[in-house]
């Protein structure tokens, strides 16, 4: 019998690790992805899977199912994973649909408000930004003169930093309430609601994981770099473009009871995880949890820092192998990569990696540059996940010394001189 991997939603950062695991073991594998996406991203890439199934809406999971027999594929998935965050749910909606266990329904991963509400009914309840759930950008603007300032409004089932926005007054809510109400999810959809919440400052970080019959176990720790974006309104939007990852061999007490609880709180009992919250005073504050692996490059982050395949121990786990914990096997040095998203950076980059011999800049993808309305169901994938001019990574010591850097290449002060970046190259 002919063993089939479905992946729910192609990765936006072009790599392919699921896919790449899924053919060392003779699966079949399959894509259900949009078909203008598809093309767009082949103009540029190969899609290396046996089969791709071109379907208007993948978040739907019976319209996924109907391409699927319609494909001519007897048997049913073996493997069923989410390349793209927005197709999570649909992903385990089809799991659920395949499920033999008809007394032990899937798990369906949360949205951010759904994860904020459990975290915040726990005994000892996960410090987290205070937040209110608005259904619509109607209902924000309505409750403008009730709200603390700053805040910061997040769509619940969005992806990419797409449509979050910080806003500092009355008045700029306004002008981004104009903006999120022309705003489209991905594919063309609108927004399911949204979060309001307190504007706290801190260092970013994020956990990547995995958890196997609900016990939780941590591959690596990144501090993140977050672009502010002033949009010229006095709106502030956000860009995650860097990470500086080191190996979770003795992770902080705080970092490790949020990873259990989370996994624990949310029932989340096998698969890929990552973490985002905000440190402030030592102490973790929870902003969200993805159930799948990271974009933007993480998973070959990961496996330069810890020697392990973030995407083959999920897929094992998926597909019932024996897990016998983590092993680390790379060297204990931090590993950053930064996002460059403007020709000043990349020359900045360029220009200290040649004068301190240290570290390189990699090609971004090699996809056309598309405009497109705003109405279009790529608009949200061409101004989230394109236009990236190239890739600065490097490796230290300490991942102090790369934050250092990764913040004076994007302007945030001065350039560090070679006497204090101490790089274990």
């Amino acid at each position: 019998m002919k063993k089939i991997f479905l992946q729910m939603g192609a990765t936006r950062d072009g790599q392919n690790p699921y896919c790449d695991v899924a053919q060392r073991e003779s699966y079949f594998t399959v894509l259900a992805e949009r078909g203008d996406f598809v093309d767009y991203q082949s103009r540029g890439l190969h899609l290396p899977f046996d089969m791709i199934l071109r379907i208007e809406r993948p978040e739907n999971p019976y319209e996924v199912m109907l391409a699927y027999m319609n494909a001519g594929l007897l048997e049913s998935p073996h493997v069923v994973l989410a390349g793209f965050e927005v197709y999570n749910q649909s992903a385990g909606r089809v799991r659920e649909m395949l499920s033999d266990q008809a007394d032990h329904p899937g798990f369906i991963p949360l949205d951010k408000y759904a994860q904020r509400m459990a975290l915040k009914k726990v005994l000892t309840p996960v410090p987290q930004p205070e937040f209110r759930f608005f259904a619509s950008v109607l209902n924000i603007k309505e409750a403008r003169d009730m709200l603390l300032y700053p805040c910061v409004i997040k769509p619940v089932d969005g992806g990419g930093g797409l449509g979050i926005w910080l806003v500092k007054s009355a008045q700029q809510l306004d002008n981004a309430i104009d903006k999120l109400a022309t705003t489209l999810n991905y594919g063309g959809r609108c927004f399911s609601g949204f979060i309001v919440e307190c504007w706290i400052e801190g260092e970013e970080y994020s956990l990547q994981g995995v958890v196997c019959n609900g016990e939780a176990h941590a591959l690596t720790c990144c501090q993140k770099l977050i672009e502010q974006v002033d949009n010229g309104d006095g709106m502030i939007s956000f860009y995650e473009s860097g990470h500086v990852g080191v190996a979770a061999r003795d992770l902080p007490p705080a970092f490790s009871n949020l990873m259990q609880l989370c996994c624990t709180t949310f029932d989340y009992r096998q698969g890929a995880f990552h973490i985002d919250f905000i440190v402030v005073d030592g102490v973790p504050h929870f902003l969200e949890m993805g159930f799948r692996l990271s974009g933007m490059g993480v998973v070959s982050l990961v496996k330069e820092i810890t020697g392990l395949n973030w995407a083959e121990i999920t897929f094992n786990i998926e597909q019932g192998k024996p897990f016998a914990g983590v092993n680390f096997t790379a060297s204990t040095s931090a590993v950053g990569q930064l996002r460059l998203r403007q020709r000043s950076q990349l020359v900045a980059a360029e220009r200290w990696v040649l004068q301190h011999q240290r570290g390189s800049v990699l090609p971004p993808m090699s996809l056309p540059p598309l405009v497109v309305s705003q109405d279009s169901s790529l608009y949200a994938d061409l101004t989230r996940h394109a236009g990236i001019l190239g890739t600065l990574c490097l490796t230290a010591h300490d991942h102090h010394e790369i934050m250092a850097l990764f913040n004076a290449v994007t302007n945030r002060q001065g350039m560090p001189s070679r006497s204090n970046m101490l790089c274990a190259e």
